[in-house]
């Protein structure tokens, strides 16, 4: 609530009620309340809304309180001058003391409709500031009661929308905070975020995209605008969406969190661009925005094969390895070794997967395997006859490590003729 808008309100309240001091007001009136203001009264009130103007509120309150006292047999007169009071207190700033006399104003029930309905409007917004929601929302459903659409200012449906939302009562904001932003010609920043708020909360992540977008197009550089409109894309399965979201916000440094570096190297992976998601996952890990650890070296690794840059990736998978507590994925590296005709690497790889150890026999027996075939395949038949015969002190790999056996100790005799 702004201290302005307020303070308009009182103002438009008084100039209403001190156009006319005596009986005209009261002839121009159709409801039978007494609205007769003596010349007396009128120009005592006057006096003290100069003193507002001017500042002078200890004059004003002084001068208010006294002529409170004089007209206990005045209901209206008695109203109009509590609702100055409540006017001073507001261009304070001091909510409840301006509640208070606003209330024992409205009270009165001296008002005629118009001058009733603005005292309603200024209390709702005082008890919205004072976190009296449920005042708030008395009042403003009070408020619209007999108000056309074309006659309610945006400003009115915010706080309604907002008491509700205060109390968690989003279903009910959600229709309150819509109609705001509909009518304002230029939505405010504060308004599109609680309807984003309400949105969220009610699980409409169609339409929190929506808002998203005109928080973005609007105020650019905020980062987390960015950060939620991506998300809201993952949530809605709008892969292509999310990454052009992500790939923007990456490149004005809007990044902070670890998952929304993943998150964008995966949209890559996902979206067939593997090498570019390796390239971010890569430069996160270094520059710390990416936690080194065997998962996000193992993504890493997916993403440098997926981009066949099968060197870089088997690397980036022994790094994975040394995390790791078992030997497997030092396995993993050893096969990928082999794939590209790398023997030495595989040997080496193999080697460190059976030092690591903590496998299961069959994966044991695999590490030997491997190890012997390179060898062989590098000529190295030592080393692959030692290999081999490990391998066949497992179930698993005995067969084909024992026919391996037979074809290297072939090799190795012609080697020596």
């Amino acid at each position: 609530m702004q201290k302005k808008l307020i303070a308009f309100l009182a103002t438009a309240f008084l100039a209403f009620s001190l156009v006319t001091p005596a009986h005209a007001q009261q002839e121009e009136e159709e409801e039978t309340k007494n609205t007769f203001m003596s010349p007396g009264v009128y120009k005592r009130i006057s006096r003290a809304y100069e003193d507002i103007e001017a500042g002078n509120y200890s004059e004003a309150v002084e001068e208010l309180e006294d002529l409170i006292s004089d007209i206990e047999d005045s209901p209206y007169e008695k109203a109009v001058a509590l609702q100055t009071l409540g006017y001073v207190y507001i261009n304070q700033e001091k909510w409840r003391q301006a509640a208070q006399y606003l209330q024992a104003a409205y009270d009165l029930d001296a008002f005629p409709p118009e001058p009733e309905k603005q005292v309603v409007y200024a209390l709702a917004q005082i008890y919205s500031q004072l976190e009296e929601y449920d005042k708030t929302i008395r009042l403003m459903n009070l408020w619209f009661k007999g108000k056309a659409e074309k006659d309610v200012p945006p400003d009115a449906y915010i706080i309604l929308a907002n008491a509700y939302s205060a109390k968690n009562q989003f279903q009910q904001a959600y229709p309150w905070v819509r109609k705001a932003v509909q009518a304002a010609p230029k939505p405010k920043k504060d308004w599109l975020n609680l309807q984003l708020a309400v949105q969220f909360e009610l699980g409409k992540f169609g339409e929190a995209a929506e808002t998203l977008e005109i928080l973005i197009a609007n105020w650019p550089d905020e980062e987390r605008y960015w950060q939620q409109l991506s998300g809201v894309q993952l949530e809605l399965n709008r892969d292509a969406a999310a990454l052009a979201t992500l790939a923007l916000a990456y490149e004005k440094d809007f990044l902070e969190k670890e998952d929304e570096y993943l998150n964008l190297a995966r949209l890559y992976m996902l979206n067939e661009v593997p090498y570019k998601g390796a390239m971010v996952l890569d430069k996160a890990l270094e520059e710390g925005n990416v936690e080194k650890t065997q998962k996000n070296y193992e993504l890493l690794s997916q993403a440098l094969i997926q981009a066949r840059e099968y060197k870089e990736g088997i690397a980036a998978l022994g790094e994975a390895a040394e995390f790791s507590d078992d030997g497997e994925l030092y396995l993993r590296q050893a096969q990928l070794y082999t794939s590209i005709a790398d023997w030495e690497g595989a040997m080496e790889a193999a080697k460190r997967a059976v030092e690591k150890g903590n496998m299961e026999p069959k994966k044991t027996g695999q590490a030997w395997l491997v190890r012997g075939t390179a060898a062989a395949e590098a000529k190295q038949f030592d080393a692959a006859v030692e290999a081999f015969n490990k391998a066949r002190g497992y179930e698993d790999t005995r067969k084909q490590a024992t026919q391996w056996l037979s074809f290297v100790r072939t090799e190795q005799s012609f080697s020596q003729r």
